[in-house]
């Protein structure tokens, strides 16, 4: 049996430690925010609470629920553009912040902070790659270039080492050269790599994703 004011206590370390998490998400306006971290957390932090009160011999099948459930829940954060695939970092954290909520209601806290430890590392880490440009933030730019156009002034339009060319389409009857690169870039210098491919005078149209 689990005492009301355990419970209680329970419930407010998970707000607490989702509160956190949830609102760095808010802040840096990812596809799932405060509110659904803290739902989610909250929310089988409780069922844990509730499975042990009611299936107190063997509380498994109901948490497995859980988190199965849960995971059905983090591909909502899938956003799908083109060939790419965004939000599985986000929906991974959803799965993990239910885990630590499951952790906590059934009173293992070392398990739950220790989560949460992990859970933070792994946030930084993906902020500070996303600040430098790496892996699935790197920028996806789609040009329509004048042709003729030669290599060289084809490599000169991204910046120079960050960028890998995906796909290139000429079409010889328009004069038109149509390509995707993949681009790491700062997002701190995007707005420079705007304004470079807005004056040059052999781009016809541009897109960044």
């Amino acid at each position: 049996m689990v005492e009301p004011a355990e419970a209680v206590v329970r419930l407010v370390i998970v707000f607490l430690l989702a509160f956190g998490i949830g609102l760095e998400r808010q802040l840096r306006r990812k596809p799932v925010g405060f509110g659904t971290f803290v739902f989610v957390s909250t929310g089988a932090c409780a069922l844990a609470i509730l499975s042990v009160e009611l299936e107190g011999q063997n509380p498994l099948p109901l948490l497995g629920g859980v988190i199965t459930g849960i995971g059905f829940l983090g591909a909502g954060a899938l956003i799908r553009s083109n060939d790419r695939v965004f939000g599985f970092t986000t929906a991974a954290l959803v799965w993990a912040m239910a885990a630590l909520g499951v952790a906590a209601g059934a009173g293992l806290y070392y398990l739950a902070f220790v989560n949460y430890g992990i859970v933070w590392a792994v946030v930084l880490t993906d902020r500070y790659l996303e600040s430098k440009g790496f892996g699935s933030h790197a920028k996806v730019v789609h040009l329509t270039v004048a042709n003729p156009i030669r290599v060289e002034e084809l490599d000169a339009l991204l910046p120079a080492g960050t960028a890998e060319f995906e796909k290139v389409r000429i079409d010889k009857e328009a004069h038109l050269v149509t390509v995707t690169a993949q681009v790491r870039v700062k997002p701190g210098d995007v707005d420079n790599l705007l304004e470079g491919l807005r004056r040059n005078e052999k781009v016809r149209a541009f897109e960044i994703e």
